[in-house]
C-alpha cells in the first residue's frame, strides 16, 4: 500500500498553547464543580447532576463540529483560539445570567406545559460555555497532533489543579462569585492565545478580565441564584432577607442561618441553617448557660431516657448542636460531636458562639471533630454508651453532585457494624431518618447485630421504633412522617427504660410504633419478630459498602411509568418525593436516555455528512475515519470515568472528608495521568509489545484496588489523615500514571491523511465520558462498585484489543 506525500507543512507548536490549554482545561473542570454546586441550591441536586452531565456532551459536540466545518479549519490558530477563548468566557456570564431568569421546575415537568420549553433552552444555555471549551481543546489536539502527548499532559495538570482552585475559591467568593471567577479565566487564556499576533484581541481580553474580576465583588447580589419555586426554604430566604444572619459556601454546601420568627416551645430560641436552599435544614438553639435550665424539645431525649447520665456519648452528624443538648441536659460526662461540615462546627463554636454560648466554646464535657464520623469512630477503641446519628447524610451524597448521587456509607450494613462494635455491653444507638426508610433501618440492624454476636442475638427486644405525627403537609403524601426513628440496645430493654421512653415520647408528643411490651400487631412487630434474619426477596435489604445506596427507594426493574409521573408532578410538595419517590433512579435513566440519543445523533449522522461530504472517505486506504477505532476512544473515556468513579467512592470511606478525597483522589489521578502523557510516546516507541504491558498494567491494578480495597482500608484506617492520604495517592499515582498514556498513544495511531479524526475522536471520548458517569452509577446500584471495577478493566482489555487491530494497519501503511 502506498500512501500519497503530503504537501502540508505542519503549524509549530508554540509555549503559548500550552500554557492556554492548561488555563482551558483548569476553568472547564472548575466551570462543572460550581455548577453542579449552584444547580444543587437552584434546583435539588438530583437535578444539578442532570443538567451538568447533558451539559458536558458539549465537548462531544465541540469535536463533531470541528471534524465537520471547513471554515474553522481555514482561520489562523491565534486569532480562532483568541475568539473562541473570548466567546467561552463571555458565555459562561451571559449563560449564567440568562438561566437565573428561567423559572425551570424539574419537578414540575409534567403539570405544567411551558417546563418543557425551558428545559432545552436551560440545557442549551449551561452547554455553550462547554461547546467553547471543548472546540478550543480540539482545535490544539487536531493541528497539533504530533504534540498531542505534551498538551494532554497540560490538558490533565490543568484539570487536576482545579480540584485545588476549587476548594479555595468556592469558600472565597461562593458559588457565584466562582463561576464569574472561571470566566476571568476564560479571558486570560485569551490574551494568552492573541498576545503575539493579534493586539486588538488582547486588549480587549484585557478590558474583559479586569472587568469580570471587578465583579467578583458582591457577586452573589449581581448574580442571584434563581431557586425553583418548590422549594420552599429557598423561597423563604429570599422572601425575608430581613431575617438573614449570614451566608457561606464551602466545596459541598451553601449554608443560609436564618432567624427563626416561630415562639420557642422549649425556651430556647432559635437560627435555622438552611442547606442548599432547602435539601437540608438544622436548628441552632440559643444557650444562655449551662447547664441548661430546661429541657431542649428534640428527640434525641429518648435515647437519653434510657441512659441518663451517661459517661460517654458519640454523636454522628452534630450539626446545629441540638443533640449536644440534650446530652448535656441529660449530665453527659464526654460527648465526642463529629460533624462533616466545617460550616456548621465553626458556627457553634467561633462565628456565632455567642449565640450558642457554652454549648461548645471552653466546655470541656463537648469535643467537636470536623470529618467524616464514620472514619473518626474507625480509628478509635473506645466504647461508648450512646451513639447518636440524628437524620444523616453522608459526605459522598452531599459533595460531588455529578458523582455523589445517593450514597450513604453511615448506613451501610459494614457502618451498623461498626457502631455496634463500638457501643458498650448496655449502651443504646439512637437513629433517626423518614418514616418510609425504617423498614430498611431494622433490617440493617438486625444483621449487623446477627453477625457481630455470633448468631446470638434475639433482636426482638432489641428495639423502639418512634416516629412524630405527619403534619398535615406530610399527610399529602400518605401517612408517613419525615422524622422517624429506632432505639436499639445490646443487651435488649428492661421494663423500667421501656416505660421511662414511652413517658419521654409522650412529653414530646411522639408515637411509639414498637416497643418489646407492645401488643399492637403492625408490620415494624412482624419484621422485627420475624424468624428471617436474611430474606432475599424483602424489599428492604441493608446496602453494603460495595452497593453504599440506603436512600434508594425502588429498583430499576420496579421502575413503574406512574412511578416515574408521580416524581415529575410533585410541584411544591417535592421534598416529599425525595422520600419515597424513585428520584434518583428516574433522572439516572432519563440522562442515560438524553445521552445515548445525542450521541447517537451527532456521532453516527456526521459520519453520514463526512462521507457525502469527503469523496476520500470512500477510499479505504486513506483511513480517513476507521469506525472500529471510534470505538477505542469511546472505550477511554467510558472506561477511565467508570474507574475515577468507583476510586472516589471508594476512596471515601478511607479518607472520610468530602473536600480531601476529592483533592487525593481526582487530583492525583488527573496528575498522575498528565505526567503519564508526556511520557507515552517515549515509553511506547511504536513497540507492541509494550502496547500490551501498558494495557496489562491498567487491568491488573484497577482490579487489584476494585478486589482487594476493604482489606487495605481496614488494616490502615487508624493511621493518621496525613499518612492515609499518602497511602492513598501512592496506591492511585501508578494506576493514573498508566491511564494517561492510550489516549495519546492511540492518537499517534492516526495517519496524517485522516484529516478529521483527531477532532471526531476527541469527539467521542467526551461523549463517552459523560455516558461512563451515569452508568457507573446505575451499575453500582444495580451490581455494586466491585463489579463496576471490573467492568472498567473489562472495557480497557477491549480497547487494547481496538488498538492492537488499528496498530497492524497503520505499521503497514507507514512501511509501505
Amino acid at each position: 500500500m502506498i500512501l500519497k506525500k503530503s504537501t502540508f507543512r505542519p503549524e509549530k507548536i508554540k509555549p503559548a498553547y500550552y500554557a492556554g490549554i492548561f488555563l482551558i482545561a483548569l476553568s472547564t473542570l472548575l466551570l462543572e464543580f460550581s455548577l453542579t454546586r449552584v444547580l444543587s441550591v437552584s434546583l435539588w441536586y438530583h437535578f444539578a447532576f442532570m443538567v451538568i452531565s447533558v451539559a458536558l456532551l458539549g465537548f462531544g459536540i465541540s469535536g463533531v463540529v470541528l471534524s465537520v466545518n471547513k471554515k474553522l479549519n481555514t482561520i489562523k490558530t491565534d486569532k480562532l483560539l483568541s475568539g473562541l477563548s473570548i466567546l467561552y468566557g463571555v458565555s459562561v456570564i451571559l449563560s449564567f445570567i440568562l438561566m437565573n431568569r428561567i423559572p425551570f421546575d424539574p419537578f414540575s415537568l409534567l403539570t405544567d406545559s411551558m417546563q418543557f420549553v425551558y428545559l432545552p433552552v436551560y440545557y442549551l444555555l449551561i452547554t455553550i460555555p462547554f461547546f467553547f471549551a471543548g472546540l478550543i481543546i480540539s482545535v490544539l489536539l487536531s493541528r497539533f497532533k504530533g504534540d498531542i502527548s505534551k498538551l494532554y499532559f497540560f490538558d490533565l495538570i490543568g484539570a487536576g489543579l482545579a480540584c485545588v482552585v476549587f476548594v479555595i475559591v468556592m469558600p472565597a467568593v461562593g458559588g457565584n462569585g466562582a463561576v464569574v471567577f472561571v470566566a476571568a479565566i476564560g479571558f486570560l487564556s485569551a490574551i494568552i492565545f492573541s498576545f503575539e499576533n493579534f493586539k486588538s484581541y488582547a486588549f480587549a481580553s484585557f478590558i474583559l478580565l479586569i472587568l469580570s474580576l471587578t465583579f467578583l465583588i458582591n457577586s452573589d447580589e449581581r448574580f442571584p441564584i434563581n431557586v425553583t419555586a418548590n422549594k420552599i426554604y429557598g423561597n423563604f430566604i429570599k422572601d425575608r432577607p430581613d431575617l438573614k444572619v449570614r451566608t457561606d459556601w464551602n466545596s459541598f454546601s451553601k449554608i443560609d442561618v436564618m432567624i427563626d420568627e416561630e415562639p420557642a416551645q422549649d425556651g430556647y430560641n432559635l437560627y435555622l441553617a438552611i442547606i442548599d436552599a432547602g435539601n437540608a435544614t438544622t436548628n441552632i438553639p440559643n444557650v444562655k448557660s449551662l447547664p441548661p435550665e430546661t429541657k431542649p424539645a428534640d428527640a434525641s431525649n429518648l435515647a437519653f431516657a434510657v441512659k441518663d447520665s451517661a459517661e460517654k456519648v458519640f454523636i454522628i452528624g452534630s450539626a446545629g448542636g441540638g443533640e449536644i443538648l440534650s446530652g448535656l441536659y441529660h449530665n453527659a460526662k464526654d460527648i465526642t460531636a463529629v460533624e462533616i461540615n466545617g460550616i456548621l462546627n465553626d458556627y457553634i463554636e467561633k462565628d456565632i458562639a455567642y449565640w450558642t454560648g457554652p454549648l461548645v466554646k471552653n466546655n470541656k464535657k463537648v469535643r467537636l471533630i470536623t470529618d467524616d464520623a464514620r472514619s473518626v469512630l474507625s480509628s478509635k477503641r473506645i466504647a461508648y454508651d450512646v451513639i447518636i446519628s440524628a437524620h444523616t447524610i453522608s459526605a459522598s451524597a452531599v459533595s460531588s453532585g455529578a458523582m455523589g448521587m445517593v450514597e450513604n456509607y453511615i448506613l451501610t450494613k459494614e457502618a451498623v457494624k461498626e457502631y455496634l462494635h463500638h457501643l458498650d455491653k448496655d449502651g443504646v444507638i439512637y437513629i433517626s431518618r423518614p418514616e418510609t426508610q425504617i423498614p430498611k433501618l431494622i433490617n440493617t440492624l438486625r444483621q449487623a447485630g446477627f453477625e457481630n454476636s455470633g448468631g446470638l442475638e434475639d433482636s426482638k427486644d432489641n428495639f423502639i421504633i418512634f416516629r412524630r405525627p405527619p403534619s398535615s403537609f406530610e399527610s399529602q403524601e400518605g401517612d408517613k412522617s419525615f422524622l422517624a426513628g429506632v432505639l436499639y440496645k445490646k443487651r435488649g430493654f428492661t421494663e423500667d427504660e421501656i416505660f421511662n421512653v414511652r413517658n419521654e415520647a409522650s412529653s414530646l408528643n411522639m408515637d411509639i410504633m414498637y416497643d418489646p411490651l407492645s401488643t399492637q400487631n403492625n408490620y415494624y412487630k412482624q419484621l422485627i419478630e420475624s424468624d428471617k434474619i436474611y430474606d432475599p426477596e424483602s424489599n428492604y435489604q441493608p446496602a453494603t459498602d460495595d452497593k453504599p445506596f440506603f436512600d434508594q427507594n425502588i429498583g430499576f426493574a420496579n421502575l413503574s411509568w406512574s412511578g416515574i409521573k408521580e416524581t415529575f408532578s410533585m410541584d411544591d410538595k417535592a421534598i416529599l418525593a425525595l422520600k419515597d419517590k424513585p428520584v434518583a433512579e428516574t433522572t439516572l435513566l432519563a440522562i442515560l436516555i438524553q445521552c445515548f440519543l445525542t450521541a447517537g445523533i451527532l456521532i453516527l449522522l456526521p459520519l453520514k455528512f463526512l462521507k457525502k461530504e469527503d469523496p476520500k472517505l470512500k477510499t479505504p486506504d486513506e483511513f480517513s475515519i476507521d469506525k472500529k477505532y471510534l470505538l477505542y476512544f469511546a472505550c477511554l473515556g467510558f472506561g477511565y470515568i467508570l474507574l475515577q468513579i468507583c476510586m472516589i467512592q471508594k476512596f471515601t470511606l478511607f479518607l472520610g472528608q468530602p473536600v480531601i478525597t476529592l483533592l487525593t483522589v481526582v487530583s492525583t489521578m488527573l496528575v498522575a495521568s498528565g505526567l503519564g502523557s508526556l511520557f507515552s510516546v517515549k515509553f511506547y516507541k511504536d513497540s507492541k509489545k509494550k502496547l500490551f504491558v501498558i494495557f496489562g498494567i491498567i487491568v491488573i491494578l484497577s482490579l487489584a484496588i476494585g478486589i482487594l480495597n476493604p482489606v487495605i482500608f481496614s488494616s490502615l484506617v487508624r493511621l493518621d489523615l496525613t499518612w492515609r492520604i499518602v497511602i492513598s495517592a501512592l496506591i492511585i499515582f501508578p494506576l493514573g500514571f498508566f491511564m494517561g498514556m492510550p489516549f495519546p498513544i492511540g492518537m499517534s495511531l492516526i495517519l496524517p491523511t485522516e484529516k478529521r479524526f483527531v477532532a471526531f475522536a476527541w469527539g467521542v471520548n467526551g461523549f463517552f465520558s459523560v455516558m461512563g458517569t451515569v452508568s457507573a452509577i446505575i451499575l453500582a446500584m444495580m451490581f455494586g462498585y466491585r463489579f463496576v471495577f471490573i467492568l472498567g478493566a473489562v472495557i480497557y482489555i477491549l480497547a487494547m484489543i481496538l488498538i492492537s487491530g488499528r496498530f497492524k494497519k497503520v505499521i503497514i501503511a507507514r512501511t509501505a
